[in-house]
């Protein structure tokens, strides 16, 4: 390295762009429609996941709570018992 010609280092970068594929990125960032609808699938990929995440997260949530009421626990089955009834009347 340290007796390389200038020729050998432009020759080790070209390589190391390759390697890179630096060109297929340079295209992709230069095609501006591309880039917008890679984003906007991406951000609705995102958004669907995020919304099959929560329905489950949301739904185990409730069956958990329901167990609690209906093991009667004082003083919290009563409460879980008014909100889960609120939920399930504001649903519909």
């Amino acid at each position: 390295m340290a007796g390389e010609t200038l020729f050998d280092k432009i020759e080790r970068l070209a390589l190391t762009l390759e390697r890179m594929q630096m060109d297929k990125y340079l295209q992709f960032v230069s095609d501006k429609k591309r880039m917008l609808f890679m984003a906007f699938l991406g951000g609705t990929a995102r958004g669907v996941g995020f919304m099959f995440g929560f329905s489950t997260v949301g739904a185990i949530a409730v069956y958990i709570l329901r167990q609690v009421v209906l093991k009667n626990i004082p003083g919290i089955g009563d409460f879980l018992s008014e909100v889960l009834d609120e939920v399930s009347t504001g649903a519909r």
